[in-house]
């Protein structure tokens, strides 16, 4: 199977908060990336694939807050993979600067994030 990405991810394992329909749900982020990332609820998502939701996590050892608008691309099991469709720009810097911290070649993020301003 060929991977399409054109976005890398990288491991992000933080507790997360995600606001639906039916209110906040306490989940955990698996990876991220500067498009979209990977959520697991408890149980069962309370989403299905086209959904909005909102992404909330907070940096470790930081006040820094990540916000983001998201849509539901699939749901597997008790994982939702989502892709960003909104974010702030205090978001995207320090969604960049997560990415560079945690990835061995910083330079592909600075080149995908080319690809992201030409997909706006």
């Amino acid at each position: 199977m060929t991977n399409k990405r054109r976005f890398s991810r990288v491991k992000c394992i933080e507790k997360s908060i995600v606001e639906t329909d039916s209110g906040p749900h306490d989940v955990m982020l698996h990876d991220i990336s500067l498009k979209g990332a990977l959520v697991e609820f408890g149980s069962s998502p309370p989403v299905r694939e086209g959904d909005r939701l909102k992404l909330f996590f907070q940096l470790d050892h930081s006040d820094v807050v990540l916000h983001f608008e998201a849509e539901v691309v699939h749901c597997r099991e008790n994982l939702a993979g989502v892709k960003f469709v909104e974010m702030d720009l205090d978001t995207m810097i320090h969604l960049r600067s997560l990415m560079e911290a945690r990835t061995v070649n910083p330079e592909q993020v600075r080149h995908e994030l080319s690809f992201l301003m030409d997909d706006e």
